[in-house]
């Protein structure tokens, strides 16, 4: 039996909301249902996330022009905000349809621009390491800027020591692909352990060339200096 049942958790208001009102009924349902599965990959801490357009129409089974739409049209109700990046899209879902959300962030300045979005929300696409995205997500985000599916990111994670994993879950810091990480390692049998430091130098002296270069040059210097002492010894021996 699984220890932990992966789901999603959503405000009830949701279905109540003003803001989903808004939203014209031909496209509200739709709109809804986008809506959750981008709560799914959510980080609570940032409200970002950063799902293929494939990967949400294979869940919700839209078409990839349907979803274009409805959240254009969760844009303009001021649910989510978005931007492009590389490969993808980076989602800002609003606070307020966030479970036990980590940010306080007032409708005032609350944009995904550099100028409004605050500085920890901040996102540089022109580096792979983010300042304000936690280690677990600046992996997923590579990720998906490579192409890479759900499945991929939960493969690269699960290559992650397992107490990095299990600190990142208690840290409240994408749960959802944590744990998916250490169930695959526990159905692979993969037991990671923490190299020691100074095994791990060892190995890099040892295949280092220039490191090896100067352990040679050493050699070298120490050999002629015992064959002039053995030389200088025997011509000692010569004289008496």
């Amino acid at each position: 039996m699984k220890k932990y049942l992966p789901h999603i958790r959503i405000p009830f208001k949701l279905f109540d909301d003003e803001r989903i009102k808004k939203i014209p009924e031909e496209h509200r349902s739709s709109s809804l249902l986008i809506l959750i599965a981008l709560l799914k990959f959510v980080n609570s801490q940032n409200g970002q996330c950063y799902p293929r357009q494939s990967t949400i129409s294979s869940m919700v089974c839209l078409s990839r022009s349907t979803i274009y739409r409805c959240t254009d049209l969760l844009i303009d109700v001021g649910i989510i905000k978005k931007k492009r990046l590389k490969s993808t899209l980076l989602y800002v879902i609003n606070p307020d349809y966030i479970v036990n959300k980590k940010i306080d962030v007032s409708s005032r300045n609350y944009d995904v621009s550099r100028k409004h979005i605050p500085g920890f929300m901040v996102t540089d696409i022109n580096k792979t390491i983010i300042k304000g995205l936690s280690y677990i997500s600046n992996i997923i985000k590579e990720v998906a800027d490579k192409g890479g599916d759900q499945s991929k990111i939960v493969s690269v994670l699960s290559t992650l020591p397992r107490k990095t994993l299990i600190k990142a879950i208690e840290d409240n810091d994408n749960i959802y692909y944590s744990k998916l990480a250490l169930a695959e390692q526990d159905r692979n049998g993969v037991k990671l352990v923490d190299i020691p430091r100074n095994i791990v130098d060892n190995v890099r002296k040892k295949t280092h060339f220039g490191y090896q270069n100067v352990i040679r040059k050493k050699k070298d210097l120490n050999d002629r200096k015992i064959k002039s002492k053995d030389l200088l010894r025997s011509h000692s021996k010569d004289k008496w």
